[in-house]
């Protein structure tokens, strides 16, 4: 009986422990590649806070709360993040309410009433946490193009600083000639530009 009940625990984990998991991407591992692939997303059912979803519904993962048989402790049309810091408040409170249960009497029936009324806060607090995924997915994807930005714009401010050196240099060792080398020298670096221009062109 006890291999069963085991088996159905750990099908409820969806993530290895934090331990195990951030120690193979350090920056090392990153560095020499060595740091394993990222998880591969689920194709069945599975299981998150007690709560099933069905990765080929999208629309299970964001479903009200009602429709997976949990009571919502939150309004919808309300202020997300009032709700949250709500939410939050409420947990420390019966947090802070277990802890002297525990103390004054671990026995007591309300112990278990205490745990399934955090085990509610937390399902609400995840659920609303996940209603801000697809504006984080947004603001990641902006940041990466700001950085791509900011990256090519360093590169090209780097390559016309060392075009400019290049010209520069070039100057003064065609200035340090004398003047009928320099002269044909100067011809030479005109017809370039011109052919070049003329490349362009067509």
């Amino acid at each position: 009986n006890k291999e069963p009940e085991a088996e159905e625990k750990l099908l409820q984990v969806t993530a290895p422990p934090p331990t195990i998991y951030y120690k193979k991407y350090t920056s090392l591992a990153i560095q020499n590649g060595t740091a394993p692939p990222p998880p591969i997303p689920p194709t069945e059912e599975y299981t998150a806070f007690g709560i099933a979803h069905n990765p080929d519904d999208p629309k299970s993962i964001l479903a009200p709360l009602r429709e997976h048989g949990v009571t919502q402790l939150y309004q919808d049309a309300s202020n997300d993040i009032k709700e949250l810091k709500k939410l939050n408040s409420s947990l420390v409170v019966n947090f802070l309410d277990l802890l002297d249960i525990l103390i004054q009497c671990p026995s007591s029936p309300l112990r278990t009433k205490k745990l399934e009324e955090l085990e509610l806060i937390f399902c609400n607090f995840h659920h609303l946490v996940n209603k801000f995924r697809p504006h984080q997915a947004l603001e990641t994807l902006i940041q990466m193009v700001k950085i791509q930005k900011d990256q090519k714009i360093e590169l090209i401010e780097q390559i016309n600083s060392k075009m400019e050196c290049a010209r520069a240099g070039l100057h003064t060792t065609i200035n340090s000639l004398p003047s009928t080398l320099a002269l044909d020298i100067k011809c030479e670096v005109g017809i370039v530009k011109s052919l070049k221009c003329y490349v362009d062109i067509f």
